[in-house]
């Protein structure tokens, strides 16, 4: 027998003693009742506790085989015992007041007795006055004693007990959202709250209580398990649990919660199942629902079965997400979840799902619901766009990198100078698709060749990033390519608006923005027109795609061929490549090619630089062969001449089987002036 057992016997036997001696015969009988109470307190003898107390003693505070090891956690007050006061509350009724302790350490103690119908007195409740944060109350040992009993009782369901035991538990708002539980995460759950109990295994709990609502800790080996009961019709009731430990993996901020998010992704794979596009709209975020799965055949894709039966779920609240991954020898599923906003304080958490990767473990695969449901569609809207040069339509379907770096550069006028006509056709053939969590890759076939579409997530929507195609000399990113087009077309169109005198400021702000600093400072900055009328560069630039050079921090184009074309060096500046300068090609020779930039600063330091006077207009002309030098004073329409058979539309990717016509370029030294035939 414990020593504050033995000691508060001992006191017992006292405040009999003085009651009686003090009082005469008036208390003897309640003082023998709590003399009984005490001996059998002390031989730890549950049944003679029970004879001697009340009805409701027993089943609050006794109704269990170890309520005398949870008496002795409630720590009774030891010491010297007086009978302070006995007080008749009813006939019935009758509360004893007794001082324990020495002078300055005494401690009130009140017995609180009831008549039976038999006549006899029996202890119906014990209170303790308890004192913390200054604040003085007197705790009910019955309703203490309930409490701990209880939470012993909820630990024995939990660890032993069936499914309907494990629900008994619990209030109604936290059974109803257990219920629900598919069987297999119930006993998965209740097997985490019971399984790493304290270091020496005791059941040692702390509790603090108010009237209506109590908070028990029971320590376990990494933490602690934080069990909230809510008092109802008089008995207490499991309302939440929470896991507060070092392990990360076994934290769990609420029970209650984690269910109600389970429950709402079982409710999720019940409607994708069943193809429930009702249930599917209110159990998703929007983005999602109306991005991907109301227009989704679903049975492109299998979810595991809504009750697990094959899978095991592990699931991590995180602040406003829930993650879920369901798993089995075959897969992963992953579920994300977003947590909306909270209504009010006393309801549930509103989870919805904002997608859902599938994780194939045989072939490494990563395919996301709404890459897979929204990819190919975007895809044919995007091809369509692209067959018809739809600039505002194209943006619409592109990423924003993409948009940002070629799209929103091009116009409905300057586009056709892109060479897009591989993609004229609408004809498109899925050959397959891979799926790299926000990164989807398409590979089709269009007309006659291959391309791969890559397309990525952007805010829920799966957008094109960029297309891959395989052409001899041309960098494989169809973005890479136009980004680096895009400045020599928008010299060009500088060069083509400079014939108009009225012009002459927004032909150079454009032909400015395209060129390097060490271009503007030796030509353009010099020169308040383009000079030279009637200078035709602008058609040299507009010869088919031969190939594009990357390096470092140059890229060199060439455009045409070793007759009629040019070769274009890109220097980096201000994250993008623009123009550095401009071999002009008329022929094999080397009287038959120019270096622009160089040619043009001559022109202006010899004052043969000319302003346009007016609008040149187009003149065939006789001849069918021109010199370059002289192809930079003529009209456009006279520089056909120089063009042979090569369409002069936009620049296209030449498809020479002979040799490259540009190997001979790259060791010519360009000439300055042209030498007459």
């Amino acid at each position: 027998m414990s020593r504050a057992v033995r000691s508060f016997v001992y006191s017992v036997g006292l405040a009999i003693i003085i009651a009686v001696t003090g009082s005469g015969c008036a208390h003897m009988i309640e003082s023998r009742a709590i003399a009984e109470f005490a001996r059998n307190l002390e031989k730890k003898n549950l049944d003679g506790l029970k004879e001697i107390s009340s009805d409701d003693f027993n089943k609050k505070a006794l109704r269990t085989a170890t309520s005398m090891e949870d008496l002795e956690i409630l720590r009774l007050p030891d010491g010297k015992l007086s009978v302070v006061e006995v007080e008749e509350v009813s006939k019935d009724k009758k509360r004893v007041t007794v001082q324990v302790g020495k002078d300055k350490d005494k401690k009130e103690v009140f017995y609180e007795l009831t008549r039976e119908e038999s006549g006899k007195w029996v202890v119906d409740d014990i209170y303790l006055k308890q004192k913390k944060k200054g604040v003085e109350a007197y705790k009910s040992v019955t309703e203490q004693m309930d409490l701990l009993l209880t939470v012993r009782e909820f630990l024995d369901a939990w660890s032993h007990g069936d499914r309907e035991q494990v629900l008994a538990t619990a209030n109604p708002k936290f059974r109803a959202v257990l219920a629900e539980l598919p069987p297999s995460f119930l006993a998965q759950v209740t097997r985490q709250v019971t399984r790493s109990k304290s270091g020496n295994g005791k059941f040692r709990p702390s509790a603090s209580m108010d009237e209506k609502v109590a908070v028990v800790r029971l320590p376990r080996q990494t933490g602690e398990n934080v069990i909230t009961l809510e008092l109802r019709k008089g008995n207490w009731q499991v309302a939440d649990i929470a896991i507060a430990s070092r392990d990360e993996e076994e934290k769990l901020p609420s029970l209650l919660n984690l269910a109600h998010a389970v429950n709402r992704c079982v409710a999720f794979l019940a409607a994708y199942q069943s193809e429930d596009k009702d249930a599917l709209a209110e159990l998703c975020v929007t983005d999602f629902y109306e991005g991907s799965l109301s227009f989704a055949d679903l049975k492109q894709a299998k979810l595991p079965d809504p009750q697990l039966p094959e899978h095991e779920l592990q699931v991590k609240l995180r602040g406003n997400r829930a993650d879920f991954t369901l798993r089995n020898e075959t897969e992963f599923v992953q579920v994300d979840m977003q947590r909306e906003p909270d209504v009010s304080s006393e309801a549930l958490p509103h989870y919805a799902v904002s997608d859902v990767t599938i994780y194939e473990v045989a072939t490494k695969q990563e395919k996301r619901l709404s890459a897979m449901f929204t990819a190919q569609g975007m895809l044919e809207i995007f091809v369509k766009s692209l067959s018809q040069r739809n600039i505002d339509e194209i943006k619409h379907c592109s990423t924003r990198d993409f948009t940002t770096r070629v799209w929103s550069k091009l116009t409905e006028a300057t586009v056709p100078s892109m060479p897009l006509e591989s993609f004229d056709s609408t004809d498109i053939e899925f050959i397959s698709a891979s799926y790299l969590g926000a990164l989807t890759k398409i590979d089709v076939r269009q007309g006659e060749q291959i391309f791969t579409y890559l397309l990525r997530d952007e805010r829920g929507r799966f957008l094109v990033d960029d297309i891959h195609w395989h052409m001899t000399g041309i960098p494989e990113s169809v973005k890479s390519t136009l980004e680096y087009l895009i400045p020599i077309q928008d010299f060009a169109s500088g060069v083509t608006l400079g014939r108009d005198p009225e012009q002459q400021q927004m032909a150079l702000d454009l032909i400015r923005g395209n060129c390097t600093n060490d271009f503007n400072r030796m030509v353009w900055t010099q020169s308040r027109f383009v000079p030279n009328s009637g200078m035709s560069a602008d058609t040299f630039l507009q010869a088919p795609l031969k190939s594009i050079a990357p390096g470092e921090r140059e890229v060199v184009v060439h455009l045409g061929d070793n007759q009629y074309g040019a070769k274009v060096t890109l220097r980096q500046e201000h994250d993008r490549f623009i123009v550095d300068d401009i071999l002009l090609i008329a022929g094999p020779k080397e009287t038959e090619r120019l270096a622009l930039r160089q040619h043009l600063r001559s022109e202006l330091a010899s004052g043969k630089a000319l302003a346009p006077q007016t609008v040149v207009q187009a003149n065939l002309p006789e001849k069918s062969e021109r010199y370059v030098e002289q192809a930079l004073y003529v009209s456009p329409a006279d520089s056909e001449s120089l063009k042979a058979t090569i369409s002069p539309a936009a620049p296209r990717k030449l498809d020479l089987d002979e040799d490259d016509p540009f190997a001979d370029l790259e060791n010519v030294e360009p000439a300055e002036q042209s030498v007459t035939k």
